[in-house]
């Protein structure tokens, strides 16, 4: 159509509109990518491994790596440094030296978070103090997090990434037919040695995975109390235990108390 009308204006003219009309069709073409849409470069794709509902945070998590800047500390040696979040909005754990805890937001979008400024008790740590401090600093500019499986990312734009692993496997409360607390019933090996923990103080906690026979799936802490289970040194078990919400459990303890129903087998650690 367009080639038609310029044939019956003047050549002086026709030569002005084609001058006009080839650089701003070779633009249009550069503006809209093939296929339609927005241009896919501007935003990130979602990442399919993550999981960033509000559930995701929840439970017991121990540091294991600080990354994204040049002169991010190492870890205190012998000190676990770990962060609870609970699901009334609050969190807790230990900082290197002193407990911590404050309050927590997800949202308004998919995979925000917003951290208090942690307050802390006053314990002195002369050997931990300034990862301590920074720590606390970097824990508060925090405003987005991933679960990945079992570990916990939390970041900021431009900073440092913060990489935690679950301590709490299989602890958290699972929600009924009509929203409320549910009770549950797990099977768990459990492992002939206990592990270093940190709650309200440095202590052992159990060692448990999901059933595998063929010893190859890692092993857990497992922070909650087992009533009527009676673990022993050396020896691996199969259990299997019933779950029942705890109604308001303080920041540190399982929102459900688990009670042994069966002991399914037990054999010398291999």
């Amino acid at each position: 159509m367009t080639q038609r009308l310029l044939s019956f204006l003047p050549p002086s003219l026709t030569s002005y509109l084609v001058t006009l009309l080839v650089p701003a069709a070779m633009l249009a073409g550069c503006a809209a990518p093939s296929g339609g849409g927005a241009n896919p470069a501007s935003g990130t794709p979602d990442n399919a491994a993550a999981a960033t509902a509000p559930a995701d945070i929840l439970g017991t998590w121990q540091l294991m790596k600080w990354e994204g800047t040049s002169d991010a500390p190492n870890l205190p040696e012998g000190r676990a440094i770990n962060l609870t979040f609970n699901d009334k909005g609050a969190y807790s754990g230990t900082g290197g030296c002193n407990r911590i805890f404050g309050q927590y937001t997800i949202g308004p979008g998919k995979g925000q978070l917003s951290i208090q400024t942690p307050a802390a008790t006053r314990m002195a740590c002369p050997d931990s103090m300034a990862f301590e401090d920074r720590y606390l600093k970097t824990l508060a500019s925090m405003t987005r997090f991933e679960r990945r499986d079992t570990q916990l990312i939390l970041s900021a734009p431009n900073g440092p990434t913060l990489t935690y692993a679950s301590q709490t496997l299989l602890n958290r409360t699972v929600a009924g037919a009509s929203g409320t607390a549910a009770t549950e019933d797990r099977i768990l090996d459990v492992d002939s040695q206990m592990a270093d923990c940190v709650g309200v103080a440095p202590r052992k906690c159990l060692r448990v995975r999901a059933p595998d026979d063929s010893g190859k799936s890692q092993w857990e802490l497992w922070y909650a109390h087992i009533d009527g289970f009676e673990w022993k040194p050396g020896v691996e078990y199969r259990v299997k235990i019933h779950g029942e919400p705890v109604t308001n459990p303080p920041a540190d303890a399982s929102s459900m108390r688990w009670t042994l129903v069966e002991v399914i087998r037990e054999t010398p650690a291999r």
